[in-house]
């Protein structure tokens, strides 16, 4: 469909971009780079005709709503091309998780170029995503093409530790709902994610008594209460947790059920001490739910769990919510149907949607009424040492975005 000079632009321009981007540092919850990855990503959107905001997070909302971000300012690029009835909002986060060890062809933040592959942290999750989204921006500008639908692109920080301060702002900030909402984040090309798993973050303290080493007699060991109330956990868990599945197809299938992992993080409360009796111990709870669950559901269940374990136990305990997001779905329905007609132009059939095992930031749109659909590269590589996306793959990408946008024009 797209002549293929114009093509080959559009995947040096994206290529670029990508590694350009890929050596800023944005590491989350850190965010020491934010604003250079900013101004980067605003620069490229005005050079592509777009009205553009960077938008600062006050300082209050960012301490009040995002306790896990660190004290640097949290920066959102914000465009708008036309001022058409419908809107299609393209959503990206340029934040990463840290570079980490393992790395054998470059290190993390140096991207390189090796056998059709461009290396680095955030190639896939989803520096590579938002390049994409560019790429097909880029694309249509070289054709001269002018949507009659809204354009609109959301490059936002902290997706990673949760998205208050990025995509739920940005929510806020535009007060409307965009009507459709494609993320470009590492779902793989066979089929686009219509929905994800929700999250439930739990910290359990479990009360002992303090003592010498040379006395334990008087006192209680918490750390050995803490592991008995976990055991007993697990337990319910497992003959709970499995017969409960989900209607909608989950990948692998192994998410398709509630699941739960303790003790992630797990210690002595205040530093413990080798000849000092624990006298409080905690471990924290990750709950992951399907899409049929709420998160006041799932709360409630694992506090009665709890309160069971700790009982059978004998001990006191606290519980503290730590972070919660809940769970979303869409219906197939148009946007999937032209994302399915715009990857066919390109040669890719995919499948029917299936529904994310991890969380994305798509709940903050369709709780706020949007249609959303995440479809990115393949997702392998994502968060692991060696991070790196397929050219040809970008380019598949960069063709079906393009076509996404006409696609949906036509049905305006």
């Amino acid at each position: 469909m797209f002549e293929r000079s114009l093509v080959e632009g559009a995947l040096n321009y994206a290529v670029e971009t990508l590694s350009r981007l890929i050596a800023i540092p944005t590491v989350s919850p850190a965010g020491e780079h934010y604003e250079e990855a900013a101004e980067l990503l605003a620069g490229e959107l005005e050079s592509l005709g777009f009205n553009v905001e960077i938008l600062r997070v006050p300082a209050e909302y960012q301490s009040s709503k995002c306790p896990e971000a660190s004290g640097n300012p949290r920066f959102i690029v914000f465009g708008r091309l036309g001022d058409g009835g419908r809107r299609l909002h393209f959503n990206g986060h340029y934040d990463v998780v840290p570079g980490g060890s393992g790395w054998t062809v470059t290190d993390p933040f140096k991207p390189v170029i090796r056998e059709g592959r461009l290396y680095g942290r955030g190639a896939i999750d989803m520096k590579g995503g938002i390049a994409a989204t560019l790429g097909a921006f880029k694309l249509l500008r070289s054709l001269g093409y002018k949507p009659r639908l809204t354009l609109e692109a959301g490059f936002v920080p902290d997706e990673e530790i949760g998205g208050k301060c990025g995509s739920g702002y940005l929510i806020e900030y535009m007060g409307r709902a965009p009507d459709y909402v494609l993320i470009p984040e590492p779902s793989g090309l066979k089929a686009p994610w219509h929905g994800h798993r929700g999250i439930l973050w739990v910290t359990v303290k479990v009360k002992g008594l303090s003592a010498h080493a040379s006395t334990p007699w008087l006192g209680r060991n918490a750390f050995l209460l803490a592991s008995q109330v976990a055991l007993e956990l697990q337990r319910m868990i497992g003959s709970t947790y499995p017969a409960r599945r989900s209607k909608y197809k989950v990948e692998p299938v192994e998410a398709s059920m509630p699941t739960a992992m303790i003790g992630g993080v797990a210690g002595v409360v205040g530093g413990g001490k080798t000849n000092q009796v624990p006298g409080e111990f905690m471990f924290t709870i990750d709950r992951r739910l399907i899409p049929e669950e709420s998160v006041a559901y799932a709360l409630e269940e694992l506090r009665t769990m709890i309160a069971w374990a700790t009982h059978l136990v004998g001990a006191d305990y606290e519980i503290k919510v730590d972070y919660s997001a809940e769970p979303a779905i869409n219906e197939p329905g148009e946007l999937y149907e032209a994302l399915r007609e715009a990857s066919e132009q390109v040669g890719v059939r995919i499948g029917e949607p299936i529904v994310c095992p991890g969380g994305l930031d798509m709940w903050y749109y369709t709780k706020a009424g949007s249609k959303a659909l995440a479809y990115g590269p393949e997702y392998r590589t994502a968060h692991a040492p060696d991070e790196h996306i397929s050219l040809e793959e970008l380019e598949k990408l960069i063709q079906i975005y393009a076509n996404l946008i006409i696609t949906l024009d036509k049905r305006a």
